[in-house]
């Protein structure tokens, strides 16, 4: 890989700070990826690729300059950082800089080193497995991608730090197909973890799991519309707490008052048993971290402990701003990218009940297995979110799927109403956008019931 250029990185800082900046850094990545995607039988696609780079910030009160480039010489970074600072390149700064803190990349078996016909022998498999639940199944997309990511990270408050960071990833589509209806079904398998991950008899029930929840859709009947209760399985994993609340607990959305939560430390914004915790620190988790991309270490944030908001995910400048420490939650998708406040694994905290006795406990209602996409107002906590899969509950049973419902209210009414949580936990994974940015994060949450939110479907 590369050779960091520390040296100039560390000078580039010295400028910055020297002229007046509260606040600069410099971040160094190299990155290779793999991408793969196999449909209609046969691999579509394979791709390869390396991209090397060095991105400059200069933070002056709530001012922000960056810059990047690819060209890593000491002149090139030299001029970057005085462009930031409006002066004309001079001579170069020496800066003393010690070697950096390096963090061991959490993988058993690195995806770099696992040959290209090993992974598309992993999706052919999966599409086998797939295609295994029957007929109806009328077509497979399934992809790989893996990603490396050596970063070295160089600040006028931590560092120099060096983060070796590793993502896999196996996504599936299922479709399938009854005369001249439709069904689909997603997932997911990955995370901040090895090719270890991919164990045959795991990789294999998870992909039939997915084909038979698109079989089983073709059966199902409209959902219903109106308010009722809805119990939210484990597995439909934590896209409420990401959308509902989440955003709405990070601190620059805060500042700039676009959360309902805003000035409400120390109040209760939930039910008692609900905690809402940010947590990096989860080894194998697609939001795992040692540090952020401002160098600062990764940690567990209690966000809402009991139903009382304790506080909210902060990045550098924001920290600044509110006279705290930061949280670790400063990232950037790239080099070519400022870090501002984003979430990593976000999950309501496992509760005491047991997750079938949930279900008993609830005579009428909608029981939701898979959720799909969501969008939420993070100014007044509204939100209505698609879900994939979903069952009705009678007499306090499961019983038949139905399909086209979405969930329909506002974040903090409804965290305020759970009445019941399981002593369970499933997690969901994916790439959450903002500001233009995609950064890696995981959502959990356990079993949880609402006694009433209003359901979108197609029957009254």
């Amino acid at each position: 890989m590369r050779a960091t250029p520390l040296a100039p990185m560390a000078a580039a800082v010295a400028l910055l700070r020297g002229g007046g900046a509260d606040d600069a850094d410099a971040f160094f990545e190299d990155r290779r990826s793999t991408v793969l995607a196999r449909q209609g039988g046969r691999l579509e696609r394979a791709h390869s690729g390396q991209e090397i780079g060095l991105g400059v910030r200069r933070v002056v009160g709530d001012r922000t300059s960056y810059g990047f480039t690819n060209e890593l010489d000491e002149a090139s970074i030299h001029a970057l950082a005085a462009q930031l600072h409006g002066v004309v390149p001079g001579e170069t700064i020496e800066a003393l800089v010690p070697p950096p803190r390096t963090f061991v990349v959490p993988a058993q078996q690195d995806p770099d080193a696992v040959a290209l016909p090993v992974k598309a022998q992993l999706l052919a498999d999966v599409e086998r497995w797939a295609r295994a639940v029957g007929p109806r199944l009328c077509e497979v997309q399934v992809a790989w991608s893996d990603v490396r990511r050596r970063i070295v990270i160089v600040s006028g408050e931590v560092g120099p730090v060096e983060d070796d960071r590793v993502q896999v990833a196996v996504t599936l589509r299922c479709i399938a197909r009854d005369g001249v209806r439709l069904e689909s079904a997603y997932g997911v398998m990955g995370g901040a973890t090895g090719f270890e991950l991919f164990v045959p008899d795991r990789v294999r029930a998870w992909a039939m799991e997915i084909a038979e929840q698109a079989v089983r859709m073709l059966g199902a009947a409209p959902a219903p519309a109106g308010p009722m209760t809805v119990v939210l399985h484990s597995r439909a994993g934590g896209t409420m707490v990401h959308e509902a609340i989440g955003h709405g607990l990070e601190a620059d959305l805060v500042q700039k008052g676009l959360s309902v939560y805003h000035g409400r430390v120390g109040a209760r914004v939930a039910a008692p048993a609900i905690t809402v915790l940010d947590d990096a620190t989860l080894v194998g988790r697609r939001g795992f971290l040692n540090v952020d991309d401002e160098g600062s270490p990764a940690q567990k944030t209690v966000l809402v402990e009991h139903g009382v908001l304790r506080g909210f995910m902060h990045d550098r400048l924001t920290a600044r701003r509110d006279g705290v420490v930061s949280t670790g939650n400063g990232r950037r998708e790239s080099y070519r990218h400022r870090p501002i406040v984003r979430m990593t694994n976000t999950l309501i905290a496992p509760g005491e009940h047991e997750p079938g006795a949930i279900v008993q406990a609830t005579p009428h209602g909608l029981l939701v297995t898979r959720m799909g996409g969501g969008q939420v107002d993070t100014t007044t906590g509204n939100f209505v979110f698609k879900v994939n899969e979903a069952f009705l509950i009678e007499d306090g049973k499961v019983g038949a799927p139905v399909r086209g419902a979405t969930l329909i209210g506002n974040g903090p009414t409804i965290l305020e109403q759970i009445d019941m949580v399981g002593s369970d936990l499933g997690f969901d994974l994916g790439t959450c956008g903002k500001d233009g940015q995609g950064v890696p994060v995981a959502d959990a949450q356990p079993t949880l019931r609402i006694p009433s939110i209003t359901v979108g479907g197609e029957r009254a």
